[in-house]
């Protein structure tokens, strides 16, 4: 994944640039965030795969599953991660794209990883926690992972906070050397 990352960078910067360039920032967010789910779709990806799928056959698939959200540029932009077999490092150029949205827009993506969904009052506690440190506004998104057991997992781009049971058990073995 960080391989691809460093591939969809900047392809997200050329089309970050070219978005706010026309202030077509969100109608551009929108039609990345879509393009990576249907990239992400299993169904699709044998289809992108399967070498007998011509890439006109595939462009013009996507065009049909995009519709207007794939109009002008941003069809554009599909056509050359089409031509240029990019296609599969969708959905990093759209969460690429995303942070740049995010700090144009002085906001941070929290992710929150707990074992059981937060109600509004933990999570109103994480985004203000979160608020006073980073300075900023915060968009949180969560995401169950009952492997953690209990607590949460919270990340902000390269910053990981983890008050999990899964990590304390993890960082006690360390301690007695038990890993």
């Amino acid at each position: 994944m960080q391989e691809n990352l460093t591939i969809a960078r900047p392809y997200a910067q050329a089309a970050f640039d070219t978005a706010h360039e026309a202030g077509a920032v969100a109608q551009w967010d929108d039609a990345l965030q879509l393009l990576g789910t249907i990239v992400n779709d299993a169904a699709m990806r044998r289809v992108i795969l399967d070498p007998g799928v011509s890439r006109q056959r595939l462009t013009d698939l996507l065009f049909d599953l995009g519709g207007e959200r794939f109009a002008g540029k941003i069809g554009n932009f599909v056509k050359v991660l089409v031509a240029g077999r990019r296609l599969d490092i969708a959905p990093e150029i759209a969460q690429v794209f995303a942070d740049h949205r995010a700090a144009q827009d002085n906001v941070a993506n929290v992710e929150v990883s707990s074992a059981f969904p937060l109600d509004a009052a933990q999570a109103e506690r994480i985004g203000s926690a979160m608020r006073k440190r980073l300075g900023k506004e915060v968009r949180i998104t969560q995401t169950i992972d009952e492997a953690l057991i209990g607590g949460a997992r919270v990340k902000v781009g390269d910053m990981v906070f983890d008050a999990s049971l899964k990590g304390g058990l993890s960082q006690l073995a360390n301690v007695f050397n038990l890993k």
